[in-house]
């Protein structure tokens, strides 16, 4: 599949910079994203480059002014419990041998030694709450930038009221949701299709290709005679001129009546087959609607390299039927996970903690 690389692409390339987007850019620095190397530089660097890389995940549309308001040096974490071991025994022994010596290996039930708690994962918790940043993590947007749109242009409402702020913090049980339409246009493919499955656009590429080869091959003395050749003799026949231009309309007029005949058929079909927003995505009859006023791709399809970012958070609850979702609860850290996202090493976080927690 033939694509243009910006100037702007190159640098992300070469930087591997991770941004919060399901663009085919961000895939390849997530596949290539390596540890943070520590050999030959200061305590001080070490901090300074593990919260540049960060920073540039988490809140990127945010000042460092407004992420060290929201900053908090407390994390939030559960320890996991046995239910049967806490049935079966009173806690007599867990405070017997403290400071005695008597204490036991640190084994979980099971014989299983308990997985670590990873602390320092948790630093960009109070990011999670934002609103912009809870539309992102529930698949409503391609990215953190556009949810942030989303809000600001008034598709986006709180427990059934419209909100306009991005950096509304919302509490356990707020629920939230965002326009279908936007939705689809987020997740779904864009019009059209690419270089490569287009019949139309490949023959014309290839066509293309052709004639610059034969363009090449020709002299420019040749190609000044035809054009003067050609010159003389639509000057000199003004009935061949006037014949061109009766053809040309001729097909104008052709092509219009054959999209307002598809216009028409479109019309129709929708008056018959009347699809519920809410029910949209289990109408047995979506696939078969197309729309040519939607600005994604109809029937609807995901957008391109999608299920490589498909996930959701734990401490969501949501409905891509009708696109609303609950915020359940803050999100916490457990023995083994986080649930906040992140792609980076857990001495990355850390490092950025100690730099975030000097500078209150």
């Amino acid at each position: 599949m033939r694509t243009a690389i910006r100037s702007k692409d190159l640098k992300l390339l070469k930087k591997g910079s991770v941004r919060q987007n399901w663009s085919k850019l961000t895939l390849y620095n997530l596949a290539n994203l390596k540890r943070q190397n520590t050999q030959s530089r200061t305590f001080y660097q070490q901090k300074f480059l593990a919260k540049q890389e960060t920073r540039k995940y988490h809140g990127e549309a945010l000042t460092k002014r407004q992420w060290q308001n929201i900053f908090k040096h407390s994390l939030a974490s559960v320890v996991t419990m046995d239910t049967r071991e806490l049935a079966s025994s009173d806690g007599s022994k867990y405070g017997a041998g403290r400071g005695s010596g008597l204490d036991g290996d640190n084994v979980a039930p099971g014989g299983r030694k308990p997985q670590k708690v990873p602390y320092m994962n948790q630093i960009f918790a109070p990011m999670e709450r934002r609103l912009d940043m809870a539309i992102f993590r529930a698949m409503f947007a391609s990215s953190s930038l556009q949810a942030r749109q989303f809000v600001i242009h008034g598709f986006v409402k709180v427990n059934g009221k419209r909100m306009k702020y991005p950096q509304y913090m919302l509490n356990p049980g707020d629920m939230f949701s965002v326009d279908i339409d936007k939705v689809l246009f987020a997740t779904g493919a864009p019009k059209g299709l690419p270089h490569s499955l287009n019949p139309k656009r490949r023959k014309a590429t290839d066509e293309e290709d052709v004639d610059a080869e034969k363009a090449a091959e020709e002299p420019k003395e040749v190609e000044a005679e035809k054009e003067t050749k050609d010159t003389k003799e639509t000057k000199g026949d003004p009935k061949e001129g006037a014949k061109e231009g009766e053809a040309a309309k001729e097909g104008e007029a052709a092509a219009e009546t054959e999209e307002a005949a598809a216009e028409k058929a479109v019309k129709e079909f929708n008056k018959n087959e009347k699809l519920d927003p809410r029910n949209w995505w289990s109408d047995p009859n979506r696939d078969k609607a197309y729309d040519a006023s939607k600005p994604y791709r109809t029937p609807w399809r995901p957008r391109y390299y999608l299920s490589a970012f498909a996930f959701i958070p734990r401490y969501l609850e949501v409905n891509h039927n009708t696109g609303h979702a609950v915020y359940l609860r803050h999100p916490v850290a457990k023995p083994g996970m986080s649930e906040v996202p992140t792609p980076f090493h857990q001495e990355t976080m850390q490092l950025a903690y100690n730099w975030f927690l000097r500078r209150r």
